[in-house]
């Protein structure tokens, strides 16, 4: 009797610690990032820009997110130290196209227009997020005039049927080929916001034609 006493006691505990085993080893879904983002951006740059108000959302269930928007007024949120445009400063419209959204491994793609002669594509990007709210990283090979560039670029916020709602967006410089000086530093960054709080839907990835000029965000 005592030793099916003992065996019982044996199994129950073993039963309990198998349970507590998996709870520890739950994901929760609204918190941290995958290993491709990871390998895209450092956590320390990522507190830098939330220090500086870039809006991040973390998590490994994001919405889909596909489709085309504009940000615009295309507003800067926080200059890089010595920056020539300040606090509240508009850029040119910003449209991007996300598409090829991968559940699997939570990717996608991206292209971006900000003015007629800038123009993006993305050579990989990967989504966080949970429910309706995202974070898309992804590094982007820019052409601007004579410069090119390849840039660490993160767009946030919060899908919604009438586009992305809160939508910020940080363009943070990794190297260039700037023979007239046109481009950012290597190492700086800005975060940018649409004023109005909405990056809209648009049907078409085209440029308006009645746009009023502006400067680029990744000029100087």
């Amino acid at each position: 009797m005592f030793t099916s006493l003992r065996s019982l006691l044996a199994v129950t505990a073993l039963c309990l610690l198998s349970l507590s085993g998996c709870k520890r080893d739950e994901v929760d879904p609204t918190k941290g990032f995958s290993n491709n983002i990871q390998n895209i951006i450092s956590e320390d740059d990522i507190n830098k820009l939330r220090s500086r108000g870039m809006l991040i959302n973390e998590g490994s269930q994001p919405p889909n997110i596909e489709g085309v928007f504009i940000s615009a007024p295309h507003t800067l949120v926080s200059p890089y130290d010595g920056d020539s445009y300040k606090v509240g400063d508009t850029f040119t419209d910003l449209v991007l196209r996300f598409s090829a959204q991968n559940n699997a491994d939570q990717s996608a793609k991206v292209d971006l227009k900000t003015g007629t002669s800038t123009t993006g594509s993305g050579i990989g990007g990967f989504i966080s997020g949970n429910g309706n709210k995202f974070t898309f990283f992804a590094e982007i090979d820019l052409k601007s005039g004579s410069a090119t560039a390849k840039q660490v670029r993160i767009f946030s916020g919060e899908v919604t049927a009438d586009g992305i709602k809160d939508f910020y967006t940080t363009l943070l410089m990794k190297s260039k080929t700037d023979p007239n000086d046109e481009l950012i530093p290597v190492g700086a960054a800005r975060v940018i916001k649409d004023g109005n709080s909405l990056a809209s839907k648009r049907s078409t990835f085209r440029k308006a034609a009645d746009e009023v000029a502006k400067p680029d965000e990744s000029v100087r």
